[in-house]
């Protein structure tokens, strides 16, 4: 029988199906055979099928991977999915929009009729209609949002590999499977959209819950709009330099401004009947929720307060993470957290909406990344890649290798410290682990994220020319 190391040399998908937990007993010399084998052949798979990736490559003249250093050169600024001119979307010339995001897929988007498609939200639902895509977009704080071109089957596998992280991260077996266990689903969010929570929440109503009867939302029929994502992004970039009343805003887009003002409006009333629904609904029963810690310090403060506790059953998940999202709470607010829910098993992830995977944090307060995610620790000034060893701190990039219609290298704003190379973490966890403390480039740097590339610097330059070549008119 394989091992799960000869499994993912053949194909690193295979370890979707695999016990989750095994992915962190690979030797060393495992794990980099598998990092240096999927490299070379998502490169392989990928270098002719995606035009940005092809000119990248030609322009850094590399043609094979023959170690993974030479990965580093081809990895993408995480802004190249946000590398279109803005005025295309402001002008509503999304044939153009769709041009450019041919240059970043494998899938064939010529055929994409782009007729009545007058808003972002209109354009995504066209590329759902039309394609294999099921786009998904970030929550740009510039208002410019980033679109990554994710598959309906990549939602699938990506549903899969965190459902059996649940079930074997302590040991095969040792938590519930989803798939069977058909907990409840509570999430005080969307229910519809296409940013990467609510694309999740597809997969996971379905597949986990057993469909909406089973959960609960605090907008269950609402959808999360990313036109107005972007425009309030917009509007708070206009109001820093203040400029606020010189946008250019549409009757439509303005009504749909107000609608989801007044929807925010009443948030704090909502968010008071979600939970006494959530409790009526499923209080004492094991449920699957969704939730950041500052939301759920409110919801413990206010029903500790009222003596409501052990609210719901001992064998219930929490999934989490973002940490207290620039809350100062209290040095006890775990305790009193879990003393309102009346369970403690929780997982906590760091990820990226660009990623397929995400990595698990330990008791230790560490975040290990799975054996299908290639890390690299970039010197800051200069892009390249810090030795694969000992303890280093420096700019996260990585190469997803489960991507098989996107390429998955990214060059990340995030600055983490790397470590695990050599000896395993406290937890008895192999491979390489991140710190709990991760901060982005953007804050240290007063706001602008200068990204320094490995290679030739200005073949990242042409290589992004390139793509935005296609949005040209003709």
């Amino acid at each position: 029988m394989p091992t799960l190391a000869d499994s993912l040399l053949l194909d690193p998908k295979s370890y979707i199906e695999a016990n989750y937990d095994a992915g962190y007993r690979l030797t060393r010399e495992q794990l980099e055979a598998v990092h240096l084998t999927g490299a070379r052949q998502r490169f392989e798979m990928l270098r002719d099928r995606i035009p940005v990736l092809r000119k990248l490559a030609e322009e850094q003249g590399v043609t094979a991977i023959h170690s993974l250093d030479d990965v580093v050169p081809l990895l993408f600024p995480h802004t190249v999915y946000k590398s279109y001119p803005f005025s295309i979307i402001e002008r509503g010339h999304f044939e153009r929009l769709t041009r450019w995001l041919n240059g970043l897929t494998a899938c064939d988007l010529s055929g994409v009729d782009h007729g009545d498609i007058d808003s972002i939200d209109s354009w995504i639902k066209r590329l759902d209609d039309s394609t294999e895509l099921r786009l998904l977009h970030t929550f740009g704080t510039s208002g410019k949002l980033s679109f990554v071109p994710r598959t309906a089957r990549q939602w699938v596998e990506a549903n899969r590999l965190t459902a059996h992280c649940v079930r074997d991260w302590h040991g095969p077996g040792s938590g519930p499977d989803l798939f069977s266990a058909r907990m409840p689903m509570v999430q005080p969010g969307y229910r519809f959209g296409a940013g990467a929570t609510y694309r999740g929440v597809e997969q996971m109503v379905t597949q986990w819950a057993g469909g909406d009867a089973n959960a609960l939302f605090l907008y269950p029929n609402e959808y999360f709009s990313a036109d107005i994502a972007s425009l309030a992004g917009r509007l708070r970039a206009a109001e820093s330099r203040g400029e606020q009343g010189q946008l250019e805003l549409s009757a439509s887009l303005l009504a749909r401004r107000e609608e989801f003002a007044a929807r925010e409006q009443q948030r704090p009333e909502r968010m008071k009947q979600f939970l006494e629904a959530a409790l009526q609904r499923f209080g004492g029963s094991d449920i699957c929720l969704f939730a950041v810690w500052p939301l759920l310090f409110e919801w413990a403060e206010q029903a500790l307060a009222k003596g409501v506790r052990r609210a719901f059953g001992p064998g219930s998940i929490l999934m989490s993470g973002g940490g207290s999202k620039g809350r100062v709470l209290p040095d006890d607010y775990r305790e009193q957290i879990f003393s309102f829910l009346g369970f403690e098993r929780v997982f906590e992830f760091y990820s990226m909406s660009e990623l397929m995977v995400s990595c698990p944090r330990c008791e230790h307060g560490h975040y290990h990344i799975p054996p299908v995610l290639v890390p690299f620790v970039l010197d800051p000034d200069t892009g390249r890649a810090l030795p694969r060893e000992g303890t280093q701190t420096g700019r996260f990039a990585y190469l997803d290798l489960l991507p098989d219609s996107y390429w998955g290298g990214l060059v990340s704003g995030d600055e983490v410290t790397i470590s695990g190379w050599d000896t395993p973490c406290e937890c008895g966890r192999h491979g390489p682990y991140l710190s709990g403390t991760v901060r982005r480039y953007s804050e240290k740097q007063g706001g602008v994220d200068k990204i320094n590339c490995a290679g030739a610097p200005e073949a990242h330059d042409r290589a992004v020319e390139f793509l935005l070549s296609s949005t040209q008119n003709g």
